[in-house]
């Protein structure tokens, strides 16, 4: 039952029951990585500007479901929304309506910044504000947060007092919002740090582009496989080999697949039952993964998906060319 505006200890509305649909290799980067509370948390506590932290009970962090969210409004973005308890002492002194508040963390992943970032993440939050007066919610504080991952350094206005200049005399009448950017792109290496999930996104937003990919993604997966079993590791590296696909043209599936089984290795004895079983299922899984790459890069760039049957009579070579492809038209596009 629905929380009533009147009352003061209102609980937070439950986790998602599961993972929305995600499109873009960004969204499902930072989705598989977010959807770790752990990895949040550390990503907060390293990351968020202290003075809002301070205030903040990070062990109480959980997920909010973000299905409410317009679907216009997150053309441009992946989200995620947290709920964290308050300190006692604000709550107290403030003698806050709820006890939580609202923690929300927008992706940019596109390659340049874009001044119209605040007025959406204005329009998220007051959505969010609407969701909870439609249940009968007290209304929240909300945090916003943007990762942004950037070919070029942040330059647009990072409040609205910036993007729309007002007198000093009109401030207290008109609304305000400023929000905190975590330019992952300019990150100093030493700070990446925390969960060794959380390291190896910030890794390959920082260097995915870069040709040197390979040399900081090692010792990454090197402690990540320190901490991951083969059987957990299977479906966050499908996440991690779609991106590499999707941001670099130089580490092809075949060099990424090198890297992974320096630190996942699958030896069964020539010739054996096993080696024969795996080698059919690599080939199987290699077309299933190079399909799913060619329908993800061509929804990036705005083209229909390839049909089964255009796909059905075209070698794993022909693939990968495809790929290599739709890769190079990425790049072109965010040239420009």
């Amino acid at each position: 039952m629905a929380t009533r505006e009147n009352e003061t200890d209102s609980a937070p509305p439950d986790p998602p029951s599961g993972d929305e649909a995600i499109q873009s290799p960004y969204d499902r980067l930072i989705n598989r990585t977010l959807q770790q509370i752990e990895a949040a948390r550390s990503l907060l506590e390293l990351h968020l500007p202290e003075e809002l932290t301070q205030h903040l009970k990070l062990a109480t962090m959980a997920q909010v479901d973000t299905s409410f969210i317009d679907r216009n409004l997150r053309r441009r973005f992946a989200d995620r929304l947290f709920s964290v308890d308050v300190s006692d002492e604000i709550v107290n002194s403030l003698e806050m309506r709820t006890k939580y508040a609202y923690l929300l963390v927008l992706i940019d992943h596109k390659s340049t910044d874009d001044s119209q970032t605040l007025i959406q993440m204005l329009g998220y939050i007051v959505r969010i504000w609407e969701n909870a007066l439609e249940n009968h919610q007290p209304l929240m504080p909300i945090i916003p947060w943007v990762i942004y991952n950037g070919v070029r350094p942040w330059r647009s206005a990072r409040s609205l007092d910036q993007l729309i200049p007002v007198p000093a005399s009109w401030k207290r009448y008109v609304p305000g919002l400023e929000i905190p950017i975590l330019d992952v792109s300019r990150m100093d290496d030493t700070t990446m740090v925390g969960e060794p999930i959380l390291q190896l996104a910030l890794t390959l937003l920082k260097y995915g582009r870069e040709p040197t990919l390979d040399v900081a993604l090692r010792p990454v997966l090197q402690l990540l496989a320190q901490t991951v079993s083969p059987q957990q590791a299977r479906n966050l590296l499908d996440t991690i080999r779609i991106y590499v696909m999707s941001v670099n043209p130089i580490i092809g599936e075949e060099k990424f697949n090198e890297i992974v089984t320096e630190f996942w290795p699958v030896k069964p004895e020539p010739g054996s039952v096993a080696d024969q079983l795996i080698r059919k299922g690599e080939a199987r899984g290699e077309t299933r993964g190079r399909v799913e790459t060619i329908r993800i890069l061509q929804s990036i760039l705005g083209v229909p998906p390839s049909t089964d049957d255009s796909l059905a009579g075209k070698s794993l070579d022909e693939m990968q060319a495809t790929i290599e492809s739709l890769q190079q038209q990425i790049i072109d596009r965010r040239g420009d």
